[in-house]
C-alpha cells in the first residue's frame, strides 16, 4: 500500500510540476496604458557633434545644447528634469575617466535650476537631476554641456564598434 501511495505522489508531482513549467514558459500578461492628451513640457534633442575617439586619446567636450525643454503653456506644477548615461558600462571598458559639466539654463542663458548648481554627469555617477519650480526663468530651457574631459585607457586599443555616450533625457512631475 504505501509503495502504491508513493507511487501516485511521484506521479502527481511530475503532472503538476510539468504544468507549472508549461505555464511559467507560456504564459502571457496584458497590461493596458493611456496617454495624456497633451504632455506638461516638449523636450527636442540638440546638436552636439561628440569627438572621434581613438587610441590612448585625451580630450574635452564641446560646448552646446543636449537637450531643449519647453512646458506646456497650460502647466502650473514644478519639473524634474533627469539626464541620463545609459551606456556607462559599455564605455568604462574604454575610457580612464569621462566628465560631463551640464547646466540648465533658460534662454537667457541663465541658471533655471533651483539648487543653482552645476552637475556632473560621468561613468561613477551616471544619473543627474535639476529641479524647476514653475514661473523660474524664460523658455525655452536647455540642458547644456559646458565643459568637461575625458581619456581612454591607456592600454586599450579601440577596434570599431561605438565609443561615444548615449544621453538620456526625462522629464517628471515634482
Amino acid at each position: 500500500m504505501k509503495r502504491i501511495l508513493i507511487i501516485a505522489l511521484v506521479a502527481l508531482l511530475v503532472v503538476t510540476g510539468s504544468m507549472f513549467a508549461y505555464t511559467f514558459t507560456t504564459a502571457t500578461a496584458t497590461i493596458g496604458v493611456t496617454a495624456p492628451t497633451s504632455d506638461f513640457a516638449t523636450i527636442t534633442a540638440g546638436n552636439v557633434t561628440a569627438p572621434s575617439v581613438f587610441g590612448k586619446f585625451s580630450g574635452t567636450w564641446p560646448t552646446g545644447t543636449l537637450y531643449t525643454i519647453t512646458p506646456d503653456t497650460n502647466y502650473t506644477g514644478d519639473l524634474v528634469i533627469t539626464v541620463y548615461l545609459v551606456n556607462a558600462g559599455e564605455l568604462i571598458r574604454y575610457y580612464h575617466h569621462l566628465n560631463m559639466k551640464l547646466e540648465f539654463l533658460d534662454s537667457a542663458n541663465t541658471t533655471a535650476d533651483e539648487q543653482g548648481e552645476v552637475q556632473v554627469l560621468n561613468l561613477q555617477n551616471g544619473q543627474v537631476q535639476f529641479t524647476w519650480a514653475n514661473g523660474t526663468g524664460t523658455s525655452p530651457y536647455k540642458i547644456q554641456i559646458t565643459g568637461g574631459s575625458f581619456r581612454l585607457h591607456p592600454f586599450k586599443t579601440l577596434t570599431g564598434g561605438s565609443y561615444q555616450p548615449q544621453i538620456w533625457a526625462e522629464i517628471t512631475q515634482r
